[in-house]
């Protein structure tokens, strides 16, 4: 675990034995077989206590990475990447699910998987019952591809954009974008 995560909870000796009824206290046996429980639940009870850690990207386990992104329904955290870049697209996951399928959440998507500079144009609309809907492209500049090819690059956008608009991808390094 991490600095960020708070060092486990100290249990006194005897929480568990001091609950026992004052007759039962008595009984050096009786006593000394609820002492087994008591030293047996302080790391249950420790593990409880930092539950909350679990599901945050910066302090998780690194097992846990790859669950917490296919939980989202995104299955994205490439083990062979360092710890530091799975942790950065886990959390870019986390920030952008609610904005899935916007050019916001896909723009934030790809810069955590690609450590570079993206553009995303969507040309968007609002559509009235009586209108015909034109449908332009989401264009999608990245400054560099980062550990992923092409083809996975333009699956992830196809899994983001809505299926009937289409989508342009390229990469140009140091191109800039207004």
């Amino acid at each position: 675990m991490s600095a960020l995560v708070p060092a486990t909870t100290v249990y006194p000796q005897g929480w568990l034995t001091g609950q026992l009824p004052m007759g039962v206290r008595e009984d050096d046996f009786t006593v000394r077989f609820a002492t087994i429980f008591e030293r047996l639940a302080e790391s249950i009870r420790a593990d409880a206590d930092n539950v909350e850690y679990v599901a945050d990207p910066a302090v998780t386990p690194l097992p846990v990475l790859a669950y917490l992104g296919r939980w989202m329904g995104i299955d994205l955290v490439d083990p062979r990447l360092d710890p530091e870049h799975q942790r950065e697209v886990v959390e870019a996951l986390g920030h952008t699910l609610t904005r899935r399928g916007t050019a916001g959440a896909l723009q934030e998507l790809l810069e955590a998987l690609t450590r570079g500079q993206v553009w995303v144009t969507d040309s968007g609309a609002v559509i009235g019952d009586e209108d015909v809907p034109t449908y332009r492209p989401v264009d999608v500049h990245l400054s560099r591809l980062g550990h992923l090819r092409m083809h996975e690059v333009e699956a992830i956008v196809r899994a983001e954009v809505p299926a009937h608009v289409p989508v342009r991808v390229t990469v140009a390094p140091e191109v800039a974008h207004g």
